[in-house]
């Protein structure tokens, strides 16, 4: 018999949708449990604790550290991944989308799914979601509500749960695991990119490292503001511990003492709706309004100015636009690798603690 730790079965049955609806204490326990399950895996111990379990895949978007961190993850916990392209099943699809033959409604496939299996994963953001911000949030929610097994989020144009996990998980491992990240200083940074990306990281990343205690700044040109409500929750965790919090308009600033900078491109909301003046989408303006804004690039010459703080980025990175080669490939602050490797650690912890039935 396989002996299963505290954290196996802790969230039975519960959707892991974003961080926030989640204790402080509840988000601790899960980077304990990563932790736990990281040294099982260097040490080469076997974790069967979801044995037989099925997980389903769904990517509406294109990945590679989501979709092979978790399908890696579970196959180690003892299960399997299944991965489905919405293109070879009938598209999963909100009622007011739906196309006789080629579509089928989410209220169905969740239903439908859970009847097969013990989890249901979704990824989807910028246009398989219309470049409608906030509508891929409201299909995860759509299965959440119709799902009886546990619902986890992948990334949509709102939040990225998963990847804002490991990114705590490495900077408390880069401090020596201190019990919160009080007195650090953190920020959460635009960089230029010449594509479109979503609202989802530097949201989640503000909100964790917040929730975790650490002084946060977010810095971003004029237009690149975050959504009210996340900047409202950030502002509400920082209250709690009695941190520091604020947004300013240049990298060099916020970067000046810095523990840790997270400088990463996202698309200026007014572009895009319910944003934009005309409730439509302007995917080339966008671009071209980012486009302003080169100047927002990590090099090994601002890390320096900054005081060397540690470089964090959520991959993949946009090289010679978010951040030079010379940061991503010699930086020796850089936390780049370990964050990927982290999405493993935290989303088997996630998976163990929500998918797992267990009667105690």
């Amino acid at each position: 018999m396989t002996y299963l730790p505290w954290y196996v079965g802790y969230f039975s049955g519960k959707h892991w949708l974003r961080n926030i609806d989640y204790s402080i204490d509840d988000i601790f326990k899960v980077l304990e449990a990563a932790r736990d399950l990281k040294m099982k895996f260097h040490l080469g111990v076997e974790t069967p604790y979801l044995r037989g379990k099925t997980l389903y895949l769904i990517f509406y978007n294109k990945s590679l550290r989501t979709r092979n961190s978790f399908q890696t993850g579970i196959f180690q916990l003892g299960g399997q991944g299944i991965y489905i392209s919405p293109d070879q099943v009938y598209a999963p699809t909100l009622p007011e989308d739906m196309v006789p033959y080629q579509t089928e409604a989410i209220r169905d496939v969740a239903r439908v799914l859970s009847r097969y299996g013990d989890g249901i994963a979704i990824r989807i953001y910028g246009k398989p979601a219309k470049w409608i911000i906030g509508r891929g949030h409201r299909i995860i929610q759509e299965f959440a509500k119709w799902s009886n097994v546990p619902v986890l989020n992948m990334e949509d144009d709102l939040y990225h749960p998963f990847q804002a996990l490991a990114d705590a998980m490495a900077a408390l491992e880069a401090l020596g695991w201190p019990r919160d990240l009080r007195g650090k200083k953190f920020v959460v940074s635009y960089a230029y990119s010449g594509g479109l990306k979503p609202l989802a990281v530097p949201q989640s990343v503000a909100l964790i490292a917040a929730m975790l205690g650490a002084d946060v700044y977010i810095a971003h040109p004029p237009g690149f503001e975050l959504l009210d409500d996340i900047i409202n929750k950030v502002k509400e965790y920082t209250q709690y511990w009695g941190s520091e919090f604020k947004i300013v308009n240049d990298m060099d600033e916020a970067f000046e003492g810095a523990t840790f900078v997270y400088p990463k491109a996202w698309s200026p909301k007014g572009f895009f709706p319910p944003f934009s003046a005309d409730g439509k989408v302007h995917e080339e303006e966008a671009k071209e309004y980012q486009a302003k804004y080169k100047d927002w690039i990590v090099t090994m010459e601002r890390l320096e100015k900054a005081g060397k703080p540690y470089y964090m980025h959520c991959g993949p990175a946009d090289r010679g636009q978010e951040v030079t080669d010379e940061v991503l490939d010699s930086y020796e602050k850089s936390l780049y690798f370990e964050e990927a490797e982290n999405r493993l650690h935290v989303q088997k912890a996630v998976m163990c603690m929500t998918m797992a039935k267990v009667v105690r």
